[in-house]
This record gives structure tokens, C-alpha cells and sequence, in this order.
């Protein structure tokens, strides 16, 4: 995110991440608060560790699942997840993409 702004588009995110190559963005990380965007397509693999801090996610487009801890919970557009601190968790696509904006304490 670019110094001093408080607002940016959707557009402009997925516009960042597409030219990142990777399947995450950070878009907001300051002052003990991060947020972002992780968007996976057909055939890319979730490669998140766990983090420090909870995290919550909410889903904006697609279906798949969570793993959380080894096990798979089923999610889909308009759920939230909560992940607590060091759980290991990675999502899994059911879909042509998944696309989940997070927001975790740092």
C-alpha cells in the first residue's frame, strides 16, 4: 500500500497482485494490524505457515476448503473463518478460483 493512504480499490489490489506473480498481497501492515488478499487459481497450491497471531478470513468469491489442523471444513462466498495463533491451515481449491481477504493481529 502506498505511505499515508487509508483507502484503496479492490481494482487496484487485484491490479498489485497480478503483478506480484504470487497468489497473496499484503495490504495493509501497520501498527499491530495487517490485511490482505489471497487469491488462488486452478492447479496453485496454498503454501502458508502458521502465524504468530489469529487470523480471520473472509471469503469473497469461490468454494473450496480450510485445513485447519488436518482437517477440512468446507467454505464458500461470504463466510468467515477464524485461525488461531500457529495453527497450521491452507486452503484448498474447489473451484476455478478462490479468492479470501485476510486480517490478522502483528
Amino acid at each position: 500500500m502506498e505511505e499515508g493512504n487509508s483507502i484503496i480499490s479492490l481494482e487496484k489490489v487485484m491490479n498489485n497482485l497480478d503483478q506480484s506473480g504470487n497468489y497473496f498481497i499484503d495490504v495493509f501492515n501497520d501498527r499491530g494490524f495487517g490485511a490482505g488478499i489471497l487469491r488462488l487459481k486452478k492447479g496453485e497450491i496454498d503454501t502458508q505457515l502458521p502465524h504468530p497471531v489469529d487470523e480471520v478470513y473472509y471469503v469473497v468469491e469461490g468454494k473450496g476448503f480450510i485445513e485447519i489442523e488436518g482437517k477440512l471444513k468446507h467454505v464458500k462466498s461470504a463466510d468467515f473463518i477464524f485461525v488461531p495463533a500457529n495453527a497450521h491451515h491452507r486452503f484448498v481449491l474447489d473451484d476455478k478460483e478462490l479468492v479470501v481477504i485476510y486480517f490478522l493481529g502483528s
